[in-house]
């Protein structure tokens, strides 16, 4: 067993060192204050500690858009450059307010969208439950979710070459949990609404991470690429990344 372990540790040493990892990092919402119609506080960055956070990634890394590291991940031989992406999950309308100040440090970012929710359409499973303990008596029909969601006009008005424009379903369910029919339905919905968005790219977020063998058959029909969130750091070919909400930081700096 120990003769195991040494080989395992010597053999990463020198992936390593052969392939430098590309974490993909993600967070959420980013804003000055909470608000509290958010499923979960963990999901939300403060927007001084967040640009604090970027800034002290950027001392350490070169950010490039997640389609040029999926290239360095399938095609390098060798890798000594630090490179990162930058990911958003959901589709929140707070992110837009950063989306400048990434634009003035040259970080790309690409924009993970649950389409249903955009124009606060509909409240998402995970917000309608935490507005039901919020306020118990609120009326899930009348009133929809105040300001969490960015509309159509303001994610089509997004231009920028440093933002990518990604897929995450039509409605924020965990794929795993669903029929096959039912994921493919949400996954097709999701590409009706954004494959005509000019800075659209086709990339899947799994929501959670979650996934299978029938989801990933279902991406793999749809010609799409899978991103997963277990926290791994990249070498070859896989898509994997780090959630940076909050003090998740913390913990980032004691994975690397």
């Amino acid at each position: 067993m120990q003769k195991t372990n040494l080989f395992d540790k010597i053999k990463q040493r020198w992936i390593r060192f052969r392939f430098k990892p590309i974490p993909i990092f993600v967070f959420h919402s980013v804003s000055e204050e909470y608000n509290p119609m958010l499923w979960c506080r963990c999901d939300w960055t403060q927007t001084e500690l967040f640009k604090k956070n970027i800034l002290n990634l950027k001392k350490r890394y070169k950010f490039i858009a997640l389609p040029n590291a999926q290239k360095h991940l399938k095609e390098d031989k060798m890798r000594f450059k630090n490179y990162a992406v930058l990911t958003a999950d959901d589709g929140y309308r707070s992110v837009l307010d950063v989306l400048p100040w990434l634009e003035q440090q040259k970080i790309p970012i690409t924009l993970f969208v649950n389409t249903k929710y955009l124009d606060k359409k509909s409240w998402s499973v995970i917000n309608e439950r935490q507005a039901r303990k919020t306020k118990p008596d609120v009326n899930m029909i009348m009133e929809v979710c105040p300001d969490l969601y960015m509309s159509k006009e303001e994610l089509f008005n997004i231009v920028s070459e440093n933002v990518m424009i990604g897929l995450h379903g039509s409605e924020h369910i965990d794929a795993t949990k669903v029929s096959e029919e039912a994921f493919r339905n949400n996954v097709e919905d999701c590409i009706k609404e954004l494959d005509w968005h000019p800075r659209y790219i086709p990339y899947f977020a799994y929501t959670w991470g979650h996934h299978n063998n029938y989801t990933d058959a279902v991406l793999k029909e749809f010609g799409l690429t899978t991103v997963l969130t277990g926290g791994s750091m990249n070498y070859r070919n896989t898509m994997d990344r780090i959630c940076i909400d909050g003090e998740n930081y913390i913990t980032l700096l004691s994975i690397q």
